[in-house]
């Protein structure tokens, strides 16, 4: 019985203490809670504080750079509309404020991967194909009549990989350079300084660039439509088209339509349409080639464009060959090269989302004639101050179209040596047939900084060694990393 009224004594005791000790820990809960509230709404303050303090520095730089300087890049319409209003402005004060401004954006750096699978059911290679069509043989000067380079390897390529550095460099000048990576070298592909602020509509650029002429000419091969080059371009420009060490100068007249006219001065160094060799030839200064274009783009409103262009090159033109095929040049020819060339494009913009109903339609004939004088031959001397005449041409046709957002197909058709004939020194003439080719491509684009890419063509040449007709396979992948330009119309 003590025991039994000692154990009910301890069990109330305890009913009685719990409540008591369980309100104590709820107000340890409260308190700790309330620090950490306190301590949260401090940090929330001191975060805020320096947002508005960093917000205040930032408006006072864009304010001074605002007051401080023109416009950093105009556009070339806004420049047309300063034509008769007086000069450049003089360099306004506190200029610093927009160089630290535009500085700390500079520069900005892109780099395009470009690889792809390639095949064709020939036994010889895609350089062998191009290199071997009648009319249009290697001109190089290596010693190697039957040299070939820059085709595609049956298998897994990688296109060069394409680095560029652009900035604006003040509110008068920008500038960019592209060098292109390979598995055996680097190269320096463009380095050009542009003016951005003339008046009268002028732009003015120097350095090493794509001639403006044409309408692929400029452009650089991960924005082709299509994975290779159209058979004009690769023929009579090279693979490279026309790129050379420069100046131009270029006009956008005062007019309610766009009328652009261009002229350039270059140093003359394209190995395929106007080469330079010195050696064993006549030494000429440069620049060995001017290049004279004009693009014309009425207003057509709406969700249509229309451009249409003409150029006129005409350059020093030096051949050196192995005639007996010992391995060393013995017969050269120095004259001049002059290539006429003419191109439309025409761009619908779809209804659609990420290029949907897109349509894009091009062409391009390029002409050249080729007036040469045979300097000296080692091997029929009588033969030295003939004449050797070339005239060759080809154009392409292609029409891209977008059936469904980031889906595109395109068609294309090219064809070279419509007109291809000429004479050699010792006066034999020839006229070859036309080489052609058909071309059909399907790719997608995940986002603006990705492609894949599927195309196939057909080929009919007429090659040195006979006539041959093939097929050709691509499975192509595009990346680009960083900030990358717009592309132009």
């Amino acid at each position: 019985m003590p025991r039994l009224l000692f154990s009910l004594v301890v069990a109330a005791g305890v009913a009685l203490m719990a409540p008591v000790a369980m309100a104590d820990q709820a107000e340890d809960l409260r308190r700790e809670m309330d620090s950490l509230r306190q301590q949260m709404q401090a940090m929330q303050q001191g975060y805020e504080t320096r947002l508005q303090q960093m917000q205040q520095k930032l408006d006072a730089l864009g304010s001074k750079a605002a007051a401080a300087a023109p416009p950093a890049s105009p556009s070339r319409e806004s420049l047309a509309k300063l034509a008769g209003q007086g000069s450049a402005a003089p360099p306004p004060e506190g200029s610093t404020a927009w160089s630290q401004a535009v500085q700390k954006l500079n520069p900005d750096l892109s780099v395009i991967l470009d690889t792809f699978y390639y095949n064709n059911d020939s036994k010889e290679s895609s350089a062998h194909l191009l290199s071997g069509i009648k009319g249009f043989g290697d001109p190089h000067g290596h010693g190697e009549e039957g040299h070939t380079h820059g085709g595609n390897d049956k298998g897994f390529n990688l296109r060069h990989v394409e680095l560029q550095l652009s900035a604006q460099v003040d509110p008068y000048f920008k500038g960019w350079a592209t060098v292109a990576v390979d598995d055996e070298q680097a190269e320096l592909e463009e380095a050009v300084i542009q003016t951005t602020a003339l008046p009268y509509g002028l732009r003015l650029q120097a350095g090493k660039f794509f001639s403006g002429l044409g309408r692929l000419n400029s452009q650089h091969s991960h924005e082709w439509d299509f994975v290779d080059q159209p058979l004009n371009y690769r023929l009579l420009l090279g693979e490279h088209n026309l790129l050379d060490k420069g100046v131009q100068a270029s006009w956008l007249a005062p007019l309610p339509f766009q009328l652009l006219f261009g002229l350039e001065a270059f140093q003359g160094d394209n190995e395929t349409a106007f080469q330079y060799l010195g050696e064993d030839l006549p030494e000429k200064d440069g620049p060995r080639l001017w290049v004279g274009w004009l693009k014309y783009a009425p207003n057509l409103g709406g969700r249509h464009g229309l451009q249409l262009g003409a150029s006129l090159a005409r350059g020093v033109h030096q051949e050196a060959h192995d005639g007996d095929g010992d391995g060393v040049n013995d017969h050269f020819l120095d004259g001049h090269s002059t290539l006429y060339g003419l191109d439309a494009v025409y761009k619908f913009k779809g209804h659609g989302p990420h290029g949907q109903g897109d349509l894009v339609l091009q062409g391009e004939y390029l002409y050249r004639r080729k007036d040469l004088d045979l300097y000296r031959h080692d091997l029929r001397p009588e033969l030295t101050g003939n004449e050797r005449l070339d005239k060759q041409d080809g154009f392409y046709l292609q029409g891209v179209y977008g059936f469904l957002p980031r889906w595109r197909t395109g068609l294309r058709w090219d064809q070279v040596g419509l007109i291809n004939e000429g004479h050699s020194p010792s006066g034999a003439a020839y006229d070859y047939d036309a080489s052609n080719r058909f071309t059909a491509m399907l790719d997608f684009s995940p986002t603006e900084f990705s492609r894949i890419r599927v195309q196939g063509s057909r080929g009919s040449y007429v090659l040195d060694d006979g006539d041959q007709d093939f097929w050709e396979f691509f499975v192509q992948l595009q990346v680009a990393l960083g900030t990358h330009g717009a592309h132009k119309f």
